[in-house]
């Protein structure tokens, strides 16, 4: 269900903190994404200054090609370059904020009115908090966070009920400052045209005041008819920082040269970042 996509993007969103004050920063990020006995690693690399900002998208080998996978800003945060290889070939985009995240709620509106689906908006709900370890040199501090979710729809003769459960440890700090990015980011969310995602996104930011540095999330679904649930886990973790040279950032923020993506393009790829919880994006 797109619910728990869309719950395991606020969690990605919120690793969006600056790190320094003053210099370029790299970031890497470990993620592990599991369903039962599969096992599927990847990294994202975060890498920005004050005003520019690109997450590159790696493989567990964290070999960076010209062809691998990104999204970029070079405008504080105005517009983001998403750049993939769709059909064996190069392609990017320049898409503004805010109309790349209406264009995920029109996305899940239009699903829910294709089936019919009467959803209830998810309760998300702070069940702990406490000090946390230190992480990188960052003191933390540990919540534990529950959003519960119910859905249920009518397809030809046959109705689907299913409920959703998902549990988030994170852990962030309050050691530096939020990204000027990320606040802009998290406003985009806040307006996406479909209330169910606004308010989820207003409920579930609400109760953090940094970037998070470590995250533990298990995703439970339950199809109410067949009494059967299937849970998905994802971990995240931010394994090294460190700064870089003015001339590094520049070769790193420069803008690409490929193929524009047509609307077909820009669609698929956006759902692709979409359903891997990606939407660091």
């Amino acid at each position: 269900m797109k619910v728990s996509r869309i719950i395991l993007m606020a969690a990605a969103i919120l690793v969006f903190g600056s790190l320094t004050a003053t210099a370029g920063t790299q970031a890497v990020m470990e993620v592990e994404v599991i369903k039962g006995d599969n096992v599927e690693k990847q990294f994202q690399v975060l890498t920005f200054d004050e005003t520019r900002f690109r997450i590159d998208f790696l493989g567990p080998d964290m070999k960076r090609t010209g062809e691998s996978p990104y999204i970029m800003t070079v405008d504080n945060g105005e517009s983001w370059v998403m750049g993939s290889k769709p059909k064996k070939q190069f392609y990017c985009s320049s898409m503004q904020t805010e109309e790349f995240f209406k264009n995920i709620g029109s996305q899940v509106t239009g699903a829910i009115d294709f089936f019919k689906v009467k959803a209830d908006s998810p309760v998300v709900k702070q069940v702990l908090k406490e000090p946390g370890p230190e992480i990188q040199g960052f003191k933390t501090t540990h919540v534990r966070v529950e959003t519960n979710a119910r859905a249920h729809a009518r397809f030809l003769f046959v109705k689907f009920e299913y409920t959703v459960k998902i549990v988030d440890d994170m852990w962030y700090t309050t050691d530096v400052e939020i990204h000027p990015i990320r606040k802009k980011w998290i406003n985009a969310l806040l307006h996406s045209d479909n209330q169910i995602i606004d308010q989820l996104f207003a409920d579930y930011t609400r109760t953090f005041d940094g970037p998070v540095l470590k995250s533990e999330t298990v995703v439970d679904i339950t199809n109410v008819r067949k009494q059967k649930t299937d849970t998905q886990k994802e971990r995240t973790l931010l394994t090294s920082v460190k700064e870089l040279a003015p001339e590094e950032l520049d070769k790193i923020f420069q803008m690409p040269k490929c193929k524009s993506m047509d609307d077909d393009d820009v669609k698929d790829n956006a759902q692709e970042l979409f359903s891997f919880g990606r939407i660091a994006l």
